[in-house]
């Protein structure tokens, strides 16, 4: 059976599983692929529209687009942003989530049409930290103009918790060493 494959045919229950992330995290390389399985994972399961992890740059004053679900493919390693700017950058600011119904109605809202995101409407990002150290963004969005409901931010959030050792590995491989 195909590396990916097996990984579709998991469980719902398997699927943010520790061992689950560290076997896709072995079997798909450069840590950059794993991320993009892991979005997609998430994004299946909460049937989202969007799934993205940004990594913080080395410079701590950027964010990447370093694994995405839902926005053009292309736009990985292109899309980046000052942490003064847009919502990710504000949760990167802030340390903490943030969730808006109709992103583009905000303040701080910023578009990159290379992503192709001009159709999602709600936003919910949350800060990925070790130690509470500034890792990366994870954020997710929907097409329709929504809140997300308690449940969906207590699995997002837990997905969260789970993959900064991953986007920490993707940081010092591929956006400090690299």
């Amino acid at each position: 059976m195909m590396v990916l494959e097996s990984i579709e045919n998991m469980t719902a229950e398997e699927e943010f599983s520790a061992a689950e992330l560290d076997r896709i995290a072995e079997q798909l390389d450069p840590p950059s692929h794993a991320l993009t399985e892991m979005v997609r994972r998430v994004a299946n399961k909460l049937e989202l529209d969007v799934c993205s992890i940004y990594v913080l740059e080395a410079d701590r004053q950027h964010l990447c687009l370093a694994a995405t679900m839902g926005l053009n493919q292309s736009s990985v390693g292109h899309v980046r942003m000052k942490i003064s700017e847009g919502l990710a950058g504000l949760v990167a600011e802030q340390l903490k989530s943030v969730s808006v119904a109709a992103a583009s109605k905000h303040a701080r809202f910023k578009y990159f049409p290379e992503a192709g995101e001009e159709k999602y409407s709600s936003f919910h990002g949350l800060a990925l930290c070790d130690e509470d150290q500034l890792q990366g963004v994870l954020v997710v969005q929907t097409v329709e103009a929504r809140e997300y409901s308690g449940e969906e931010v207590e699995l997002v959030s837990a997905f969260a918790e789970a993959i900064v050792p991953y986007v920490k590995r993707c940081r010092l491989v591929e956006y400090i060493n690299g």
